[in-house]
């Protein structure tokens, strides 16, 4: 009998021990509701089912999150409601409303593009909307703003310190009360969503920021509110951008359009939407969404090079007939014309093979590639002489043209050339030396 005696003194302790650990949260107390407002009561409802869910679910860290946002409600009005939320002793405290204000929107439509800029930018501290902001766009009294302040302190030093049950639990309280004046805050708190029967009707946020609170619907969304927000996370590879870019948190049923951009050089290689190709769309829209998504943008290079044309000539000689037909001992003279975009390092090379095989590197002159000055002209003349033993016969000059592709280069890691040739006969046939020969050929 002792025995049993002391196995019940020991869990009637640690059940004492889990009691003490885990907050109780009642309903709305009589304190509750002589002290605080409509809103901020649907406030501490909102924090009161939280707690009671995640007591269900047995979340020991959900109940504690869900306590400390009703708390912090009572405790912006200036008493505490203790342990189990049903007290009522007075806690002195300084207003967290600091008057500051980033906002110069007089509509909805400019109120909520400030928001998606911070968003997307992540500087909410010198942009984000502040709690005299959303006094001054939806009407907030004196008290549910300073509510909504200590509710987003709460939020703000719960992010920070890593603690996401607290940091959730104080938006989900904030968004009740911003529903007793029939908006939402959206995602992050700095929107402003109207519900459907008010003006000036849904606005959908075109910038990014991070889901906050009210956990996950059955489609995967983040509700707020009377609104379900889904993330569209969009990304471009090297060689162009897609706009917006990042995460664009959107209400559900919403739609979006997104702009697919290549830099000088590039062009649409594949755009993926939720991995899946769609093609090279310079475009893409995410039409009455009901999930989230994901769209990925790749380019290629747009450089190209070709030979517009290769022509052999004498310098005015004369000694080049129709055909491409000469003598040996003569000289030719060569023009050749590159097409080339988006390139570097061009380069033309000819190669050919009379008595024996020879390259020679050609020169841009006026944007024409020629053979370079011949050393051993008396004239100074561009051309290649063709030998005076070289046998009668079709003989054949190659040009070469070589271009550094540096878009290609870019995506590749290693460099990437291009290159392109185009050949030209010339047939021989007799020698110079049949000829009235002035030497200056």
């Amino acid at each position: 009998m002792k025995k049993r005696r002391n196995i019940l003194s020991v869990c009637l302790a640690m059940l004492l021990v889990f009691s003490i650990a885990t907050p109780a949260n009642a309903v709305v107390s009589s304190k509750d509701k002589s002290s605080l407002s409509k809103a901020q009561q649907s406030a501490v409802q909102k924090a009161t089912n939280d707690f009671y869910n995640a007591k269900a679910r047995g979340d020991t860290s959900g109940m504690a999150a869900a306590h400390a946002a009703a708390e912090t409600i009572r405790n912006s009005a200036g008493y505490s409601g203790g342990w189990d939320g049903s007290g009522s002793t007075s806690k002195s405290s300084s207003s967290k409303v600091t008057g500051t204000t980033h906002s110069s929107a007089t509509n909805a439509s400019d109120y909520n593009k400030e928001a998606s800029n911070t968003a997307s930018s992540g500087n909410y501290s010198s942009t984000g909307h502040t709690a005299t902001d959303q006094q001054n766009m939806a009407g907030l009294s004196n008290a549910d703003t300073e509510t909504i302040a200590w509710l987003e302190d709460l939020y703000s030093t719960s992010s920070k310190s890593g603690d996401t049950a607290t940091a959730k639990a104080a938006h989900s309280a904030a968004e009740a009360l911003r529903n007793a004046y029939g908006y939402s805050g959206g995602a992050d708190g700095g929107y402003y969503y109207k519900d459907n029967s008010g003006n000036p009707g849904k606005s959908t946020p075109s910038g990014g920021g991070s889901s906050s609170g009210g956990g996950r619907d059955d489609d995967g969304g983040t509700p707020a509110g009377n609104y379900t927000f889904y993330n569209i996370t969009a990304s471009a590879g090297v060689g162009g951008s897609i706009s917006p870019s990042g995460t664009t948190t959107l209400v559900k049923g919403d739609s979006k359009t997104f702009s697919i951009t290549p830099s000088s050089g590039y062009k649409i290689s594949s755009v993926k939407v939720d991995g899946a190709s769609v093609g090279a769309a310079s475009s893409y829209t995410f039409s009455n969404i009901t999930s989230g998504h994901t769209i990925s943008a790749e380019f290629a290079s747009n450089a190209s090079v070709s030979v517009g044309g290769a022509a052999l000539g004498d310098g005015g000689s004369g000694t080049l007939k129709s055909g491409n037909a000469t003598k040996s001992g003569y000289g030719v003279t060569a023009n050749v014309s590159v097409a080339a975009s988006y390139v570097s390092d061009v380069t033309v090379t000819a190669s050919y093979n009379f008595t024996s095989a020879k390259t020679v590197s050609l020169e841009n002159v006026g944007g024409v590639w020629q053979f370079p000055v011949n050393g051993t002209s008396v004239t100074g003349a561009r051309k290649i002489y063709i030998p005076v033993e070289t046998p009668d016969g079709i003989y054949t000059i190659t040009f070469h043209i070589k271009a550094l592709d540096p878009q290609a280069t870019a995506l590749t890691g290693s460099n990437v050339y291009l290159t392109a040739t185009k050949s030209v006969t010339l047939t021989i046939k007799g020698s110079m030396y049949e000829d009235d020969f002035t030497g200056n050929s």
